[in-house]
């Protein structure tokens, strides 16, 4: 008699399409919604603890698994259908590289047995779990090269909404602040609706001028802090682009505050790979430490007020 370790079909399930998911959103540049992530590798643990249930064996047919890990990763990843080839071109190397185990161990058919009926221990679940993701963590980073340069996890807060998005170092990104010198953040505007309450979303995404939209937002009394900030690029005519005052962005666990998010209605990526361009050094700037300075001193002039 086949015994199948029900829990631990769900649970290992789970982790390894959370895994598989937070690794596809990461190469496709996506923001990182880890809860929507958690949720629908949950849904895939439990569909792979379904399969054994009685009455429910049809769920295991080869064409109804592949349909629903397909709808498992456009799910996760907003139904955008290049980040959700990327999870299946990631579980199929997973796939690969357990059967290349097997054959290593002897035994392909009894290793991979062994994982369909999840038949180790809790401590190898963690075990295989953590290898996993430590693969993963190596090849992701083997990967955070794009056309020279480096792509980055930027988390920016702007009026206490956070959202984490990639970005490139792009060393040609000049565009900064004309007042402060601070450098700005360059995101495309449908990267950052998490950043924005329903009523300012819906301005920033009206087909209008950034001067039109910075004065309906005064309008509306939008609590966030946006001025225009002068771009000029190659191949194309100088303009404006909309920008929020941030709370702060952080690059690499280093913040740099009150730092303009300019908003860009055009993809700055050709394949989606990443969605901001961040041109300042490691460094602290310049422009930082003069935003720093002009604040020490309204701060103290209105104390002596």
């Amino acid at each position: 008699m086949t015994v199948v370790y029900w829990d631990r079909v769900v649970v290992l399930n789970g982790i390894v399409d959370y895994l598989l998911l937070l690794s596809a959103a990461w190469l496709s540049g996506l923001p990182l919604r880890r809860g929507r992530l958690v949720l629908w590798a949950a849904l895939g643990g439990l569909y792979a603890g379904a399969v054994f249930l009685p009455g429910l064996e049809v769920l295991g047919v080869p064409v109804i698994r592949a349909a629903a890990g397909i709808v498992m990763a456009l799910g996760a990843m907003k139904w955008r259908w290049r980040p959700a080839g990327v999870f299946l071109l990631l579980a199929a190397g997973l796939a690969g590289v357990i059967l290349a185990l097997g054959l290593a161990a002897g035994s392909p058919s009894g290793l991979v047995q062994r994982l369909y009926l999840a038949d180790i221990s809790w401590q190898g679940i963690l075990l295989v779990s953590a290898g996993f993701y430590l693969v993963l963590r190596f090849f992701m980073g083997q990967a955070a090269r794009h056309g020279g340069g480096e792509l980055l996890q930027v988390t920016i807060s702007v009026g206490g909404r956070t959202q984490t998005v990639t970005a490139l170092r792009d060393t040609g990104n000049t565009l900064r602040d004309p007042v402060s010198g601070c450098p700005a953040l360059v995101l495309e505007r449908q990267a950052a609706d998490g950043l924005w309450s329903p009523e300012v979303a819906q301005v920033l995404a009206e087909s209008a001028a950034p001067e039109e939209k910075m004065a309906r937002l005064h309008r509306i009394g939008c609590p966030v802090r946006f001025t225009l900030l002068p771009f000029r690029a190659v191949g194309t005519a100088a303009g404006l682009l909309l920008a929020a005052r941030s709370d702060y962005i952080e690059v690499n666990g280093r913040r740099y505050p009150r730092t303009p998010v300019a908003l860009s209605e055009q993809p700055v990526s050709d394949g989606g790979g990443y969605h901001a361009l961040w041109g300042a050094a490691e460094e602290r700037g310049r422009g930082h430490e003069a935003v720093d300075v002009a604040e020490a001193v309204v701060a103290q002039s209105a104390k002596a007020g």
